[in-house]
């Protein structure tokens, strides 16, 4: 294989290169993002090695660029991260991420799984590639098309910034996957079946037996007819249903659900219990979306769900249907201070929360999902109560696939390893404090003190409580002066005070 192995650090990607030539490959190197462009748009690699934060053009749009290029889109990329968190958000499926301190053996061990697979493809993957656009030739065309021949290999789906993979063998479907931004995947028929009503964007299929384990065995003309009928009803019945971003909530108490109610129904409520938002729920749900929306609008009908308004924050007389954390302005600045950092941009804006103990995150936590651009892990989703450890919460899209990731780091010591990983490019901390905040206040110092070390960040404070106050008491302020940085109470019952002390706070962050 072709290798380019783009660094700044010489040393380590001269000792890289010389693992990787030993290993039969030809290597190239680059010593920064633009040194790389031009080395591969000349030479066409196989595969790129490099850190996230490779410097003049960062790694993750160094991928973008060469993705955009026919004659460079078929190269596959292994990141370089200090820590999991700072994977890309979208990843091309075919990519590897390598988690520090970078181990040879770990690179190798992705290089010889791509090398694998190149050697099924073959030389029938740039020969016999076919490719073109959804527009003028249908997913279920395609999918006919590869029955009749009994192809195998992967079909490849764009739509707007969005990836889909459906694997094929000998003229069936094998499996099916779209990757979703908070880190999981649709798998399986649902994932099939959300494929072929899609109508926009770009298809490729890459020939070579596919290795992925066998989630669909139905015959390809029975997920077919299936397919095509839930987009009869869909197309039907798509006034009667919720869209992605209605929000909803459960009319009746979760535990009044009759214990015969149908497992589609039990599964679609705990859903909406968890994430709210339409999208979400669809996601998360193991059914077919078409079936999961048509749930949504029988118990809306039957008053088993409501809609969710959003408090108006400013105008008490109506709602609005957008509740964002920042303004436009305010990302704009983020996006402006995310552009000058050295030394390179990451496609990731980390804010650090930090908690004396996991106990404080559940109320910071559904304050959070009162904002509607929050998209909430869906680990953290599922039972926020049950946090444990460094734990991501969800983030916040910036356009332009530049995210601002939300972080939750306990400020207990036994925690301290985690810490220096959680800070790395941070945007600012974010510490909550429970009432009387003398508890937990002294490993909350330790771990700022480290930030401190580190080149010190924004610092706010939020103190919860379950009173009615807008401001901390003497004795609070008086505890935080040490600590730096503005100080709010976050109520605990859901208000538009909430959502307004909730976003004060997150701008005394932007730069």
């Amino acid at each position: 294989m072709r290798i380019l192995i783009a660094d700044a650090d010489s040393i380590r990607a001269k000792e890289l290169a010389e693992v990787c030539m030993s290993r039969g490959h030809l290597v190239e190197r680059a010593a920064h993002g633009a040194d790389a462009l031009e080395v591969a748009l000349q030479r066409l690699p196989d595969v790129v090695i490099a850190p996230i934060d490779l410097p003049v053009i960062d790694a993750t749009r160094l991928a973008e660029i060469l993705r955009g290029n026919p004659r460079t889109r078929l190269a596959t990329f292994v990141f370089l991260i200090e820590d999991e968190l700072a994977a890309p958000i979208s990843m091309n499926p075919r990519d590897a991420t390598v988690l520090a301190p970078w181990h040879h053996e770990d690179i190798v061990d992705h290089l010889e799984t791509i090398s694998e697979r190149s050697e099924r493809f073959g030389d029938m993957r740039k020969d016999t590639e076919i490719e073109g656009k959804l527009a003028q030739v249908s997913v279920v065309e395609l999918l006919q098309l590869f029955e009749m021949n009994r192809k195998s290999g992967t079909l490849r789906l764009t739509q707007d910034n969005r990836i889909g993979m459906i694997p094929i063998s000998r003229g069936q479907v094998a499996d099916a996957s779209v990757p979703l931004q908070d880190g999981n995947s649709v798998v399986g028929e649902k994932a099939l079946y959300r494929l072929l009503m899609w109508k926009r964007g770009r298809f490729e299929f890459l020939p070579g037996e596919p290795r992925e384990a066998m989630r669909i065995r139905k015959p390809m003309r029975a997920l077919l007819l299936e397919g095509m009928r839930q987009r009869d009803e869909f197309e039907k019945r798509k006034s009667e249903l919720p869209s992605d971003d209605t929000r909803l909530r459960v009319s009746a108490d979760h535990g009044d659900i009759p214990i015969d109610a149908h497992p589609l129904t039990r599964e679609v409520i705990d859903a909406v219990v968890a994430f709210r938002r339409v999208g979400d729920i669809v996601d998360h749900c193991s059914y077919p979306d078409y079936q999961v929306l048509r749930v949504l609008a029988n118990l809306l009908a039957r008053g088993g769900l409501n809609v969710e308004m959003q408090p108006s924050l400013g105008d008490s007389s109506s709602a609005t249907p957008h509740v964002g954390l920042f303004s436009p302005a305010q990302v704009r600045r983020l996006r402006e201070w995310v552009a000058g950092q050295r030394p390179r941009p990451s496609s990731i804006v980390k804010v650090m929360v930090i908690g004396p103990d996991l106990s404080v995150f559940p109320i910071f936590f559904e304050a959070l999902r009162e904002c509607t651009d929050f998209m909430a892990d869906a680990r953290a989703a599922r039972d926020p109560t049950r946090l444990q450890g460094l734990t991501c919460l969800g983030h916040f899209s910036l356009g332009d696939a530049l995210s601002l990731r939300v972080i939750g780091v306990p400020a207990d010591p036994r925690y301290a390893p985690l810490w220096s990983l959680a800070s790395h490019g941070i945007l600012g901390a974010v510490a909550l404090h429970h009432p009387p905040i003398q508890q937990g206040l002294d490993a909350t110092r330790l771990l700022l003190e480290q930030l401190r070390g580190d080149g010190r960040p924004a610092v706010v404070h939020l103190l919860e409580a379950g009173e009615k106050r807008v401001e901390p008491n003497a004795e609070e302020r008086s505890c935080l002066a040490e600590l730096g940085g503005p100080a709010f109470v976050l109520p605990a019952a859901p208000s538009d005070q909430r959502l307004e002390v909730l976003r004060q706070a997150f701008s005394a962050l932007v730069p």
